[in-house]
């Protein structure tokens, strides 16, 4: 008769250890999941940005191809109807000393500044877009002549 009474108390369920001992299992992989969703994330977002910046880089070359010079104005971007366009979605805006290109705005707003000076002939320019891994800011993506060492000139619009 102790020996059913023990038994039974054995089989009524889990221990106060294995029950803490299952929630700390469940929250730990919870926490490796935020982690590597968070880099994914921003990963995605990154590759996004750099993509729009790449597709205004091609528009430029085009541009360039077609007329022989680099756009002098961001505007251009958005209303030259040449071989190649700006795909819908993406907003081009004129680059300034302290750029506008933030994480809210990064996903699909790039912008322009020229080479030098924004007269024509243009020889070059820069892209700037968002990059949302690491220590997140702005990067650029160069079109022409324009390289890291070049001084930007900030179109007026």
């Amino acid at each position: 008769m102790i020996l059913d009474n023990i038994n039974r108390k054995k089989e009524r369920g889990f221990t106060i250890v294995e029950l803490l001992v299952v929630i700390v299992v469940i929250g730990i992989l919870a926490a490796i999941t935020i982690v590597s969703y968070t880099g994914i994330t921003a990963k995605a977002n990154t590759t996004k940005s750099l993509s729009n910046a790449q597709s205004a880089q091609q528009v430029a070359e085009i541009y360039n191809a077609d007329l022989g010079y680099y756009p002098a104005t961001f505007g251009i971007f958005s209303t030259y109807t040449g071989t190649s366009k700006l795909p819908a979605g993406i907003t081009i805006i004129a680059d300034a000393a302290t750029t506008t290109i933030t994480a809210v705005n990064g996903l699909t707003t790039v912008a322009y500044s020229c080479l030098t000076s924004c007269t024509s002939p243009v020889t070059g320019g820069r892209i700037t877009y968002w990059d949302f891994t690491g220590t997140p800011g702005v990067k650029y993506v160069y079109v022409g002549a324009m390289t890291s060492s070049s001084t930007p000139a900030y179109p007026a619009s």
